[in-house]
Formats: C-alpha cells, sequence, structure tokens
C-alpha cells in the first residue's frame, strides 16, 4: 500500500470515527467514505458502499444507501430514505423517498414527501410537496407543483436539437401524466390536467383538461387468420 494510500485510509478513519461517536451509525466503516466538508446530523444509518463528498449538509434521522453518491453542494432534511442513487449539486427536503435508481443532477430542488423511484433522471427542476415520479422518467428543466402524478416512462423534452436551445415544462398541482408521455417544452400543464398515456404534448393544457394525441385504436377482426 502505497503512503498515499495509507493516508487517505488513515484521515477517513478518523472522520467515520468522529461521526460514530456523535451518534451516527456506520454499518460498514470499510465501505464507507465521508469527505472533510460533510456535515451530518444525529440519528443517520449510513449503509455500505455509501460515498460523500463535497460541501455536504445533512439533517437528522435519514437513511443512507447501500450503494449512494453524493457530490458537490448536496442539502438533505430529515427523514429521507435515499437507497441506490447518485446526487450531485441538489437540495432535498424532508420524509422523501429517493431510489433505487436515480439519478439528481444540476440543481433539483426536492420539497416534502416525494417518491422517486426506479430510473428517474431529474435535471434542474424543481418539485414540490406530495409528488411521485415512480419509474422510468426523464425530468428535465421543469417547474412540477404539489401533488402531482408521474407516469411510467414520461419524458420532458426539454432540448431542441435544431435551436440548440433548452425549454422549461410546468407542471401544475394535481396534474397527472400517462404512461409513455412525452412533453414538448415549452409547454405548460394546468391544475389537474391530464395527459392520456401514450400522448406527445407540444401546446398547453388547461386546467382539469385532458389531452390526448395518439390515434384511435383500430381492430381487425380474424386477420392474423386471413394471414396465416
Amino acid at each position: 500500500m502505497t503512503n498515499n494510500l495509507l493516508s487517505f485510509y488513515t484521515m477517513n478513519g478518523k472522520i467515520l470515527k468522529k461521526f460514530k461517536d456523535k451518534g451516527i451509525t456506520i454499518l460498514d466503516p470499510r465501505n464507507t467514505y465521508i469527505g472533510t466538508e460533510v456535515k451530518i446530523g444525529k440519528g443517520n444509518v449510513i449503509y455500505p458502499n455509501t460515498f460523500l463528498k463535497g460541501k455536504i449538509k445533512i439533517g437528522p434521522k435519514n437513511v443512507l444507501g447501500p450503494n449512494l453518491y453524493l457530490e458537490g453542494a448536496v442539502t438533505i432534511g430529515s427523514g429521507n430514505n435515499i437507497t441506490f442513487s447518485h446526487i450531485t449539486n441538489s437540495k432535498i427536503g424532508n420524509q422523501n423517498q429517493i431510489g433505487p435508481y436515480a439519478r439528481l443532477r444540476n440543481n433539483v430542488k426536492i420539497k416534502n414527501n416525494i417518491k422517486i423511484g426506479n430510473f428517474v433522471e431529474i435535471k434542474n427542476s424543481q418539485i414540490d410537496d406530495d409528488t411521485q415520479i415512480a419509474h422510468l422518467s426523464y425530468i428535465g428543466d421543469a417547474k412540477i407543483g404539489k401533488g402531482v402524478n408521474i407516469g411510467a416512462g414520461t419524458i420532458t423534452a426539454n432540448y431542441n436539437s435544431v435551436t440548440e436551445k433548452k425549454s422549461t415544462t410546468i407542471i401544475k398541482d394535481g396534474a397527472s401524466t400517462g404512461s409513455n408521455s412525452v412533453l414538448v417544452a415549452p409547454v405548460t400543464i394546468g391544475e389537474d390536467a391530464l395527459i392520456a398515456a401514450g400522448s406527445v404534448v407540444t401546446k398547453n393544457v388547461p386546467n382539469k383538461a385532458l389531452a390526448i394525441t395518439r390515434p384511435k385504436q383500430e381492430i381487425k377482426f380474424g386477420w392474423v387468420k386471413k394471414r396465416n
């Protein structure tokens, strides 16, 4: 083992001991890294393969990891459960569930009681209380209100490859998107509005309206038999 590597392990061991002495549970110190600028409140539980680097401030009583990577300016409130995720330069409120396999980056602001689930990527977006983004979605350059439900596979298409500009998607309180929806920015989805599954939305949707942009389903009876 080189002197630099030995010095690294020695310094990290001292930092982990400092936090353990303050009442923070670190389940596997051999597979946990905490940087010198990190601040952690009491009552946190840190699972193995958690990596904390940068100006990170963590409030009390969170469950962090396993397999969690936090880097840059990250602020986390209290009562959160964050697992198998990668978070950089973001602010997270209280009582949120994030992961597994979530990616938050570049100025994400999450308030309280929000669920961000499997294979969700969020970039430069604000998300208000009680919203769910549970599966397979990309949310970029968006402002999402309270109590919004984002269906599996929803995408905010924020980048125009022709103009090379990015635009904002606004989804207001209580709105809901169906599975595999694409919201082409700039676009606003009104309060309590619904987006039908499989729709590509390019125009604003009024409050309490239903937007459908897919063709009607057609049934051709006996088609398979005739083909065979």
